[in-house]
């Protein structure tokens, strides 16, 4: 009997869920409600976030495991890729059998998944620190919209925060309407719809940066050493139609 355990998709119903598959002794398949197919062979659970057992979970995993663990953890569930939550389990279980150093065990399948996924979250934070295009829609308020692959908008904060402390900004991730707002204080995250995006821009006034940007990417374009299929392997296509030099 395979036992299906649906949680909301929040990362704090993510590790509660674990916490209460984890000593099952059937076949376990973890999903996120917004992604589950039910079948005619299998159990459903549906799982209540409980936020002491998410903070039981955390602490544990910092305490018996590492940071690095539970880094890898998270950024596997920011992934957003299909199955993530049950590599997530294995990963989990794998760990508290073996300890931290099976992480050096590059051979095992359940490692190599992880870090083949954890790189590529990581791959995309460092491309979207130079992919972000901002637009000022007021006065020092500046937004700009983008589609990452993974949710990684709020691992963008401590580098955006460090550079524009003093100015408000908004990092709107239209492909899961939420969006990183900084206030000059602190950085939060928040559901932004497409309306509140309307709102927002129809306020907007004329934006000079995204014209000195378009400037500055003209001039130094060298016309001879044109390489469209190496700019396409450093900046990938299906990220331009939010970068301001190709509107």
């Amino acid at each position: 009997m395979i036992k299906d355990y649906i949680y909301d998709g929040t990362f704090e119903g993510l590790l509660t869920t674990i916490y209460y598959s984890y000593l099952d002794k059937d076949e376990v398949n973890i999903c996120r409600l917004e992604n589950h197919i039910p079948t005619l062979f299998s159990e459903i659970i549906n799982v209540t976030t409980d936020s002491e057992i998410f903070e039981k979970v955390y602490r544990s995993t910092l305490k018996k495991l590492s940071t690095e663990v539970l880094r890898n953890i998270y950024y596997l569930y920011l992934s957003e890729i299909d199955g993530c939550e049950n590599l997530i389990y294995s990963y989990y279980k794998l760990c508290f059998k073996c300890g931290v150093s099976i992480n050096l065990a590059k051979n095992n399948d359940t490692i190599i998944a992880v870090d083949t996924m954890v790189h590529k979250v990581n791959l995309e934070v460092h491309r979207f620190t130079g992919f972000v295009r901002f637009q000022e829609i007021r006065s020092l308020v500046f937004y700009s919209p983008i589609e990452p692959d993974h949710n990684i908008v709020s691992l963008l904060s401590t580098h955006f925060v460090d550079r524009f402390r003093d100015q408000y900004f908004i990092i709107h991730d239209t492909k899961r309407a939420s969006a990183l707002i900084y206030n000059k204080e602190e950085a939060y995250l928040r559901d932004f719809t497409s309306h509140d995006q309307q709102l927002l821009l129809s306020q907007a006034k004329d934006d000079a940066y995204a014209d000195l940007f378009k400037t500055f990417f003209n001039s130094v374009n060298i016309k001879e050493r044109y390489n469209p299929s190496y700019q396409a392997r450093s900046m990938p296509k299906r990220y331009w139609k939010n970068l301001s030099e190709y509107q």
